[in-house]
């Protein structure tokens, strides 16, 4: 019977993919430069790997913020500075909270469990866009890779987590996430049973395989009582 569930925050508890659109369509905007799907697709592409490579322990964190824009600009040939649209962008990023469907009334559901954040990011970002979208008081406490000093997948971060959890039990525990390389190859490190929220039934195509799989949030509340 699972006592504990770890939590990843984007495109998990938040709907951070609508947010991330939404924020770097207006960075364009505001910065006067041409924003078309060719473009917002790049984008994308050039921060998936950027994050992977992060994951992977070959680049800081910070390098992805240093990067991302001026790679994009420089392909299109964008006259503008990309560190200071990534600062903007940020700051439009920093203050999206969307709640992703059916995830509040998921978490008042299972509030006889202990609840915990695992997350890549900045902590206090990570608070701030919670207690925002109102959910905080769900979570006992939060874990984000800036603080730790380690990301998702590694067992530096998931090490950090179980010894700062009274009576953690890893064979009691679920982490439920979007990321098939960062929660669910995390829960496969750490040996927790893994949650993979894929609401778009996206096909698995690498090597990393789930114990369990959703794709509406509500069903956690039948694993978890498992």
């Amino acid at each position: 019977m699972y006592r504990t569930i770890l939590f990843d925050v984007d495109d998990t508890i938040l709907d951070f993919k609508a947010g991330e659109l939404k924020c770097l369509a207006q960075t364009f905007h505001d910065f006067d430069l041409p924003y078309t799907p060719v473009i917002e697709q790049r984008y994308l592409t050039v921060n998936a790997s950027l994050w992977a490579a992060y994951e992977r322990g070959e680049i800081k964190r910070s390098e992805i913020f240093t990067t991302r824009f001026t790679k994009v600009f420089a392909q299109f040939h964008l006259a503008a500075d990309g560190i200071q649209a990534e600062k903007h962008y940020h700051r439009l990023l920093d203050q999206e909270a969307i709640i992703g469907p059916r995830v509040a009334e998921t978490l008042d559901a299972l509030s006889d469990y202990q609840l915990y954040i695992v997350s890549n990011g900045i902590e206090t970002v990570q608070r701030e866009r919670l207690a925002k979208a109102g959910l905080q008081d769900h979570f006992q406490d939060i874990f984000v890779s800036d603080t730790i000093g380690s990301p998702k997948p590694t067992m530096a971060f998931f090490n950090y987590v179980a010894a700062r959890i009274p009576r953690f039990d890893p064979t009691q525990t679920l982490i439920v996430g979007d990321s098939l390389t960062s929660d669910i190859q995390g829960g496969r490190n750490a040996h927790i049973d893994s949650v993979w929220f894929n609401p778009a039934l996206l096909p698995n195509r690498t090597a990393i395989t789930p114990v369990y799989q959703i794709s509406d949030f509500t069903d956690l509340t039948r694993i978890a009582a498992q």
